[in-house]
């Protein structure tokens, strides 16, 4: 199921091209950007609060992921999401390392009322915002997304289990985080009530590509080059099979 529905993603994207805004952390942004350009999507990264909104207005999703948390992007974050709920846009969260930090702990929860479409996260980031996977989702009516060696995904009622990836996935930093944002793509182009499946589908092929490119890795330098190779390769696949 997930196969199919990721083709058709993919081949919508290609054609679609949605504008993903990611107001993301520091040291994942290249590899965020290249994803995103590797399905079709165009990336932008301004965090910038004197055209934050801008950008944001002019996505099809926007990405907000707390990684390397300061004021600034504190205050730039909070005016994204005011204009993606302005203009009916999508906004993804993924908590980094809210357990790590109190203060930053309290701010991810004082966005949780803001109304994310999609949670992605580890247990430990699940647990600490919201219990299990099916109580936050209840919670905010957002998608949550716990990622682990078998992926959760969840509306509140129905659970998606994904099966998939390779332990050098977490041994590259930014896979987890341009995984997100490749999400943030696939709600990009689905109507609300596809979104469910839409994160299921997009995870899948994260782990498709990670497993494929596990095959011809040295090790996670060349792991990383090969992942983004072979999503690139997974899409292309899919926009040759819709013409032909």
């Amino acid at each position: 199921m997930h196969e199919n529905i990721s083709k058709q993603l993919l081949q919508e994207m290609n054609i679609r091209r949605p504008a993903v805004h990611c107001l993301t952390n520091t040291v994942v942004q290249a590899l965020t950007a290249n994803t995103l350009l590797a399905v079709g999507a165009i990336p932008s990264m301004s965090s910038d609060i004197a055209e934050v909104a801008d950008f944001t207005k002019s996505a099809d999703a926007l990405l907000v992921n707390i990684g390397t948390l300061d004021g600034d992007l504190k205050t730039s974050i909070k005016a994204a999401i005011a204009a993606a709920r302005d203009n009916n846009i999508p906004w993804i969260f993924d908590p980094v390392f809210i357990d790590r930090s109190r203060p930053r702990a309290a701010y991810a929860k004082e966005l949780l009322s803001l109304g994310p479409a999609l949670i992605r996260g580890n247990k430990g980031e699940v647990a600490l915002l919201g219990g299990s996977p099916a109580e936050l989702a209840r919670k905010t009516g957002a998608i949550v997304a716990m990622t682990g060696v078998t992926d959760i995904v969840t509306d509140g009622n129905l659970e998606i289990n994904v099966e998939g990836g390779h332990e050098l996935m977490s041994l590259v930093t930014g896979i987890g985080c341009a995984g997100t944002a490749l999400l943030g793509a696939c709600l990009a182009i689905v109507p609300p009530e596809k979104r469910l499946q839409a994160v299921a589908a997009g995870l899948s092929l994260l782990g498709e590509a990670g497993e494929k490119a596990a095959t011809q890795a040295a090790g996670p330098g060349t792991f990383a080059a090969l992942i983004l190779d072979q999503i690139y390769q997974i899409s292309q696949s899919s926009l040759q099979e819709r013409k032909e």
